[in-house]
């Protein structure tokens, strides 16, 4: 559901970030992990968005599952794709004392049974887009959205039991068009999701979904109609603050884009759009890496992306062309995180690839090997032969953070840049993406970009300044600030959704406010999502940009 706003402008309900109050027993709501890793972190996410609606939930692990599930009314288990046979005696207890659970992505035929579910298979997207958004098709509890934006790959399919649930939502593919697969389904025991909740936009409304179910398991901890009276004051005072801004002239308002794939894949033109009516200047563009290129290249390993969606680079600049927006081709140099097994056991038998302390190869290559330097600078030179770009810009200029490396470090890094720095050609920009806890990072990654804008090596650098502490990001601004042939070149980076920072449209107007006062030439905000795209630039564009 959305409040459409007389204006024209239509945000999601759930932009107030703290809209229901109340006297919340953390034992009341469990948030389990199966595992360390990925699992967690996406538990953490549910933890964080069940809290951005003042619900408190005990994060547990199977060792300690029973316990926090002891007085639970509702618990969400992440990562139970195969439980064992301990761990299913337990949840079936609990669910026999009348608890309900929110599973998600699992293939256990008992933790199903448990749950008057049946599994139909793992699967994976035939084509790009296939499930790209969960359409509910069935409003209840209280508080479900209409629909929740998710490009996801993978699903454990499945299917409610015969007259023991209903599906809930459905899969569409980026047209909107329904898939008939199962996204959520729902039963007397809980709610069964057929992959995860991904941190990849939408957030707010995945906060509002997960509150839903808290608030139909347990009613006195999220009320519905308390929620939207309390978003919609939320939203007038936010309107408000945000009208009372003025905009900089001259200033640049950047924006990374992580998935090189823009707002709607396969549709540039829609997605410029939307940054051309917020007055978004720069656009940075993920299309290569040490480990992929989404557009034809010669020199790195063409992506899955390239393969299906086709040139990213061309799509964008041709969808920019004439709407003031620049955009820069923005290189993963050292990080090949992104490379298949196959190109990293390549990059592991040319010596390419960085050891660790304890003598295991990272998914890093190594910034002083002459080769792994010429291999990302050729990359450089093929850009810019086949795109008139505005700009290139380099990140994972560094050491990796667990890496052994040399006692030259950070020269080795300087020259890399120097050498960049003669392969960019003017008009176009070369830029980096820095670690800003400065001078930390010289010893850290190797990192000593103050030296860079020294030696006039950068146009610009965008320190990474991620933190929801206002006190804290006003310390790296006033580092960056102690000289002004410096600041003059510096780009505030604010991480809107990083790992390290999630930040409401006013705390995004504060931070650009403040990078103001130290007089920068503008900021660059991370990341190009569903959750910038509805939560933060309709505000901005209303006074501040």
């Amino acid at each position: 559901m959305h409040i459409h706003l007389a204006n024209g402008l239509t945000l999601a309900l759930s932009l107030a970030l703290a809209v229901f109050t109340a006297d919340v027993s953390a034992a009341e709501v469990a948030v389990v992990s199966h595992e360390p890793g990925y699992y967690t972190s996406l538990a953490r996410h549910l933890e964080r968005w069940l809290k951005q609606q003042s619900i408190a939930a005990d994060f547990a692990t199977p060792k300690d599952m029973a316990a926090a599930l002891t007085s639970a009314k509702i618990a969400f288990l992440v990562g139970f794709n195969e439980p064992t046979a301990a761990e299913l005696d337990t949840l079936a207890a609990y669910r026999k004392r009348g608890g309900k659970l929110v599973v998600f992505y699992s293939a256990s035929p008992r933790l199903a049974a448990l749950m008057d579910v049946k599994p139909l298979g793992y699967t994976t997207a035939q084509y790009p887009g296939q499930w790209s958004s969960m359409k509910f098709t069935v409003r209840n509890p209280p508080g479900v959205p209409a629909a929740i934006r998710q490009t996801s790959t993978v699903l454990q399919r499945a299917t409610p039991v015969a007259g023991k649930g209903q599906v809930l939502a459905t899969w569409c593919d980026r047209t909107g068009r329904s898939t008939g697969e199962a996204a959520w389904i729902a039963t007397a025991g809980g709610w069964w999701m057929t992959h995860v909740l991904l941190a990849d936009g939408d957030e707010n409304l995945k906060a509002q979904l997960v509150a839903a179910f808290v608030g139909a398991a347990a009613p006195q901890l999220w009320n519905f109609k308390d929620f939207v009276t309390k978003a919609e004051a939320e939203h007038q005072r936010l309107r408000a603050y945000a009208l009372r801004q003025i905009p900089r002239k001259g200033e640049i308002h950047a924006v990374w884009d992580h998935t090189g794939c823009g707002l709607y894949p396969g549709d540039w033109p829609r997605t410029m759009k939307v940054l051309q009516e917020a007055r978004v200047t720069d656009l940075f563009l993920n299309v290569a890496g040490a480990g992929f290129a989404h557009y034809p290249s010669k020199v790195l390993p063409r992506s899955r992306i390239f393969e299906q969606e086709g040139d990213q680079l061309k799509a964008c600049l041709a969808a920019a062309a004439g709407r003031g927006i620049r955009v820069h081709a923005w290189i993963l140099c050292f990080n090949a995180t992104r490379a298949t097994p196959e190109r990293l056991k390549k990059f592991a038998a040319a010596g390419w690839r960085l050891k660790t302390a304890d003598g295991s190869l990272s998914e890093y290559l190594d910034p002083s090997n002459t080769a792994v330097q010429s291999y990302i600078l050729s990359a450089v030179d093929e850009i810019q032969a086949l795109y008139k770009v505005d700009g290139i810009h380099l990140d994972f200029v560094r050491w990796y953070e667990r890496s052994v490396r040399p006692a030259n470090a950070a020269a080795v890094i300087s020259g890399f840049v120097a050498a960049a720095r003669r392969h960019v050609h003017r008009p176009a920009w070369l830029t980096t993406a820095v670690l800003g806890k400065y001078p930390m990072c010289i010893a850290s990654v190797g990192q000593d970009w103050d030296s860079w804008l020294n030696a006039n090596l950068v146009d610009f650098v965008v320190p990474m300044d991620y933190t929801e502490d206002f006190a804290k990001f006003e310390s790296f601004l006033r580092q960056h600030a102690m000289m002004k042939a410096h600041a003059r070149k510096t780009i505030i980076g604010i991480g809107v959704t990083a790992n390290e920072s999630r930040l409401g449209p006013r705390q995004v107007i504060d931070q650009i406010r403040l990078a103001r006062k130290y007089d920068f030439p503008g900021v660059a905000l991370f990341d190009l999502d569903t959750t910038l795209e509805k939560q933060i630039l309709p505000y901005l564009k209303l006074g501040l940009w």
